[in-house]
């Protein structure tokens, strides 16, 4: 049986051929996962917000899309990656309970998810990664359990449906 390593919300870690990366509840939240093909090796966060610009945060944090690539980018090649092999998948960013927002205050909470799955495509963009495969959006929570050993990232939604990406 592998090891399943657990990354809950504003953390990260890094898995090997013989584990898996495992994040529970993503509503908004968005699961950002790099993989090295070819070391067989794959991290992930579980990113909370778009960006640190206001709360003062200066140092690298899974915490924030704006940071998280970055952080998992330094952690890879820590463990032998190299940057230009990198590929991303990413799930989340969902609008949960969006009849409980106020519409027109739309930038307090009701579009955090949009602005998350934003944040984390901007990101990758700007590092010139690949996103390989994405399952986000919707009203509908998700559990993911990637392996590193293949690439596969499993999507279980709070409705019952499975995805793999």
């Amino acid at each position: 049986m592998k090891k399943v390593l657990r990354v809950r919300i504003s953390e990260h870690n890094l898995a090997r051929e013989s584990e898996r990366l495992q994040s529970y509840g993503l509503g908004s939240c968005v699961a950002l996962v790099l993989w090295d093909p070819h070391e067989k090796i794959g991290a992930m966060a579980h990113i909370l917000l778009p960006s640190a610009s206001n709360s003062g945060v200066r140092h690298k944090s899974a915490k924030y899309a704006s940071s998280a690539v970055n952080l998992l980018v330094d952690e890879l090649v820590l463990a032998g990656c190299r940057p230009q092999r990198l590929v991303a998948k990413i799930a989340g960013g969902a609008t949960m309970f969006p009849h409980r927002f106020n519409v027109a205050r739309k930038e307090l909470g009701a579009n955090i998810g949009r602005r998350n799955i934003r944040a984390v495509r901007q990101a990758l963009a700007r590092k010139r990664i690949k996103l390989l495969a994405e399952e986000v959006g919707g009203e509908i929570g998700r559990t993911i359990e990637f392996n590193p050993r293949n690439g596969e990232m499993i999507v279980s939604k709070s409705n019952g449906e499975v995805i793999i990406i």
